[in-house]
Order: structure tokens, then C-alpha cells, then sequence
């Protein structure tokens, strides 16, 4: 059973008030029937704790946002930081059957002659070409560009002392730009779609109007792939399951974005920033939604995600939402979508930081990211972890990920691995009357990488004290029980219980053998082994004591 946030809050008040009363009368509050009627069935779904919808009780824990170990910036062949462009909306990093790694990302580069277009006009901040470069690689740190053929760009840049400091040197087709796959998305990781066939939900574009940041596609599909294609391959589109009709959101030109399938919703959906004429009347950036039954037919904008009330509004710290990526965690039973929320902070103190051709468009700030979850196909979005900021941005002003711009991860091993598009500077390139904010540079984009282990954006830990967590009914699937956790220096114990709360024969706390150690897959046993597959499709509540250690997540397998 999915529970819907309405009933999962009703059900939250009621046991917060049955535990209360139970507490006065033994140290540990007992499990009342009334509290929840309904198992939850998890089958073989790993349970993340980032929220209680497996959750009866937390007793001595702490839940802990856990934020990405930053590596830097990803690499040359020969070792040196990659040279520009960055993974960003639609831009991805992924791996293919075979655990290559394939990124596209947009490379752009900076002219004066945009201006003469009638949709740019004096607004430098557009005043650059774009294109699509692709490159691959072995390890995922560093990357090989293959010489496509495809699109006649700058062969190499050189700085010159003003605007816009760098100039191309010639130009030629020997590069990696002008890749046909303008869109990626790798379903099966983070679509909630597990069809084999269609690993991939691809955009294929084979040209555009132009190369300025407003140009259109002039040739534009949408196809699902097996496979990552071998565009060098002249057959390779035929070996794709062409969509009839599909197209991205009505949004997906400037944000090439989307979720994945809910299958309760029966939809497609995507996030990302409400179209700039509505989140206007709402004085700064914020969240809209798009749906959409067969990828043809999309309805929305609908605004799900407006700036809460607590945020701060002063002058120079005026907090907008500017995007939101998500992607399903867990599984298609009891996961969720999991958003990466990019917060703004604008600085609204001075008129020079506004846009100088539309009025209340401020552009002077830093992004971080936190996080924030949907259980209602992106209906609506909770706080995870309140506002605790999930990932920084750089504290110097000239750090390479002074805007990290975050997407979803690939899985390396035991690790996730995030490549974000990052800019080394402030959001602000130009002031109002045309300057640039940095007299001697322009702040450029590039790809970065950080890494977190499986399942561990949160935690309950347990330090000072043992803690202890006691689930919902649960029923599940398989003959093994297993936990992501970290107990180097402390251990967990286990129990099953059935509906009523009382340990089962043989799986009681005394008899758990303590699980130490550091993994995402630690087997939990009990003395004698008791067959734990008998008790499979019946409803059972877990029990954890946890002392001086970090519990991710747990499953059956």
C-alpha cells in the first residue's frame, strides 16, 4: 500500500499521540493497532529512511543529510581540468550496457554579433553561440573527444583584454560539437521505467535555425533506445523505437527536462522553472509542472513548488527556487521522486543587478542545492531535512562551483557519482547598463564531480545513546534481510515482530547477532537461522537497536 502525504500526516499525529500517552506508562511506548491499519507492501523494494512511510517510531535517532564529497573538476585525457562546457538541463553523464561512460554537455562561446538578433538585442548575458560536445570515457574522470565531423566551431579560443576576452582562432569540423542527441535519459536509473527495451528516452536533433541560445530545432524526434548509440554508425537512428508525436514539455526548449513515468499517476512528468510570466506575479523564480499520458499531449504549466514563507526576502539575500530536478529512488512500489531543489540566492540591493530588458528579473547571486521529496507524481514537495543545505556552493567568489547546478547520478560500485554543470563566478555576468561584472573575465562553465555512497542522502544515527526504530506493519518479499549502514565503531541488532508489536519466535532482539562494520548491503542473522522466507507475504514490523552508527536503508532479498 502507497500512502498519500494527507494520510501519511493524519497517521503521523495519531501515533505521535498514542506514543506520547503509552510513554507514561513503561520506558517504551508500545505499538497501538489503531495507529495504522494497513501493511505497506515493500516486496523486495529497498526502504530509504528520508521520510517515515515505513517509519512507526524513531526513539534516540537523528535523521542526517549527508551532502556529496566534492572531487573537483573532471579531466582531459592527459590529466589537465576538462576545458569547458557543462552537463546541464538535458546535458547528462551515463553508462551503457557495457559500463561505458557517455556525456553530453553544452559547449558555448562568447560574440559581440549576437546582438544584431532581434530576440537578444542588448542583453549580453545571450550573447554566445551554443552547441552540443560529447565525449566518453573508461573511469568517468577522464574523458576522450572524438572528432565527429559535424559542426564547424572555434578551433581554439584566445583571451584578448576586452569584452567578451576571448576570441576564436579559426574554425574547423574536426571537434566533438553538433552531437544529434540534444536529450538524454536514462530510464531504467532514474525514470522509473524498467523495459528493456527502453533504457533510454532520447532526443534526437539533426539541426537548428541557428547556434545563438534562442535558436529552434528544425528537426526534432523522440525515440527509445536498448543501448547508447553509436552515431557513427550510418544505421544508427534505425536501430532506435521511434515515438510518434512525442515531443518534450512546452517548457523543454529552454529546459530540456524531465522526471520519468509515476505508474500510480499513470503520466510523464517533469519540474523545473514556472515560465517567466508567472512566477513574475510571484516576485522571483519558482517550480512549475508538466504531465503528459503518452509523451504526445502535455498539460501544465501547474505550480507546485512557490517559495515557502520562511525563506529569506531581504534585499541582498532574496531566496528563488531556479529549478528543480528529480529522479525515482527506491522502487516503483514505495520509492519516490527525489528533488534536487537549486536555491537562489538573489541579491536584489543594487538596480544594476536587474535584467536590463524585462523589470524584476534580478540576476546578481550564488545557487546551492537541497533536497525535498514527492510522493504524488510531483504534485506536491516536502523538505528533506528542513532547509539544511544538501550542496554548497564555493566560498571564493572565483571557485569553480560558485553555481553547482546539480543532476542525477550514475552508480559507480558502492557509490554515486553526481556530474553538475558549475560555474567558476557569480550568476551576474553583466550589470543593467552593459559592463561586466568581472572587469578582466567572464565566468565559464564546466563539469564537476562529487560523490555520495548508495542510498545516502540521509540517515537516522544513532551516537550518544542507542536508538532505536521501530516500523509500520510491512510485508515483503525474499529470504534475506539485509541494511545500509555504517557501524564501524558501534553495531546493530534486529527484530521481527508481528502486527501487534511482540518479537517472533526466534527473531527476537536477543537472539539478533550484531551486524558492525561499514556497507550497503550488511546481512542481518538471528542465532540458529531461523527461516526468515516463511514469514514472507505475512505482516511483520521491524525492529532496530542501533548504537554509535548511521542506518541508510534496509530490503529484503
Amino acid at each position: 500500500m502507497q500512502i498519500n502525504r494527507r494520510e501519511f500526516l493524519s497517521q503521523s499525529s495519531a501515533i505521535a499521540t498514542a506514543a506520547t500517552a503509552a510513554a507514561g506508562l513503561a520506558g517504551r511506548p508500545r505499538i497501538s493497532l489503531a495507529a495504522v491499519n494497513d501493511s505497506v507492501e515493500i516486496g523486495r523494494e529497498t526502504q530509504l529512511l528520508i521520510d517515515d512511510l515505513v517509519v512507526q517510531s524513531k526513539d534516540g535517532l537523528t535523521r542526517t543529510l549527508h551532502q556529496p564529497k566534492k572531487q573537483g573538476l573532471i579531466k582531459e585525457a592527459d590529466g589537465r581540468d576538462f576545458e569547458r562546457g557543462g552537463v546541464y538541463v538535458g546535458k547528462i553523464v551515463c553508462r551503457d550496457n557495457a559500463g561505458k561512460f557517455h556525456m553530453t554537455y553544452r559547449y558555448y562561446w562568447w560574440d559581440e554579433e549576437l546582438q544584431k538578433l532581434p530576440n537578444i538585442g542588448i542583453d549580453r548575458a545571450h550573447w554566445f553561440h551554443e552547441t552540443v560536445g560529447y565525449a566518453t570515457s573508461d573511469d568517468g574522470i577522464h574523458w576522450t573527444k572524438p572528432d565527429l565531423g559535424r559542426f564547424e566551431g572555434p578551433t581554439r579560443l584566445l583571451p584578448i583584454e576586452a569584452f567578451p576576452f576571448e576570441k576564436p582562432d579559426g574554425v574547423s569540423k574536426h571537434n566533438n560539437f553538433g552531437y544529434p542527441i540534444a536529450f538524454a535519459r536514462d530510464l531504467h536509473a532514474h525514470g522509473n521505467i524498467s523495459d528493456p527495451d527502453k533504457r533510454f528516452l532520447l532526443r534526437v536533433v539533426e539541426a537548428y535555425s541557428g547556434s545563438d541560445p534562442f535558436a529552434k530545432p528544425i528537426d526534432s524526434r523522440m525515440y527509445y533506445a536498448s543501448d547508447w548509440p553509436d552515431v557513427t554508425d550510418p544505421r544508427w537512428k534505425e536501430k532506435l523505437t521511434p515515438i510518434a508525436d512525442a515531443r518534450l514539455s512546452p517548457r523543454g526548449e529552454g529546459f530540456p527536462t524531465l522526471c520519468g513515468y509515476d505508474h500510480d499517476a499513470k503520466e510523464w512528468f517533469m519540474t523545473s522553472q514556472d515560465v517567466i510570466g508567472n512566477w513574475l506575479k510571484r516576485n522571483g523564480r519558482d517550480v512549475a509542472r508538466y504531465s503528459s499520458p503518452d509523451l504526445v499531449t502535455w498539460s501544465g504549466p501547474q505550480a507546485v513548488l512557490p517559495v515557502a514563507a520562511d525563506e529569506p526576502r531581504k534585499p541582498d539575500d532574496w531566496v528563488e527556487y531556479m529549478d528543480l530536478w528529480g529522479d525515482r529512488v527506491g522502487g516503483r512500489r514505495t520509492g519516490a521522486w527525489l528533488g534536487q531543489l537549486w536555491i537562489f540566492h538573489s541579491d536584489r540591493s543594487d538596480p544594476q543587478y536587474e535584467m536590463p530588458t524585462i523589470k524584476n528579473v534580478w540576476r546578481k547571486g550564488t545557487t546551492e542545492v537541497r533536497l525535498v521529496i514527492s510522493r504524488d507524481a510531483g504534485k506536491s514537495w516536502q523538505r528533506v531535512c528542513d532547509r539544511d543545505v544538501w550542496m554548497p556552493h564555493h566560498p571564493d567568489d572565483n571557485g569553480y562551483d560558485r553555481l553547482p547546478c546539480l543532476s542525477c547520478p550514475v552508480r559507480v560500485g558502492d557509490e554515486l557519482r553526481f556530474y553538475y554543470a558549475c560555474w567558476n563566478g557569480d550568476h551576474l555576468a553583466f550589470f543593467k547598463d552593459g559592463r561586466p561584472f568581472y572587469n578582466n573575465r567572464i565566468r565559464n562553465s564546466s563539469t564537476a564531480w562529487a560523490t555520495l555512497r548508495v542510498d545516502g542522502h540521509v540517515s537516522l544515527d544513532a551516537r550518544d545513546q542507542n536508538g532505536e526504530l521501530r516500523t509500520k506493519p510491512i510485508r515483503f518479499e525474499g529470504a534475506k534481510l539485509s541494511v545500509n549502514l555504517d557501524a564501524a565503531r558501534g553495531a546493530l541488532r534486529a527484530e521481527l515482530q508481528d502486527e501487534a508489536g511482540q518479537p517472533l519466535p526466534g527473531f527476537s532482539l536477543a537472539d539478533s547477532v550484531p551486524v558492525t562494520g561499514d556497507g550497503i548491503s550488511r546481512p542481518v542473522r538471528w542465532k540458529n537461522d531461523p527461516d526468515l522466507k516463511a514469514l514472507a507475504g505475512r505482516p511483520v514490523r521491524l525492529r532496530f537497536e542501533l548504537n554509535n552508527g548511521s542506518l541508510y536503508s534496509f530490503g529484503f532479498a
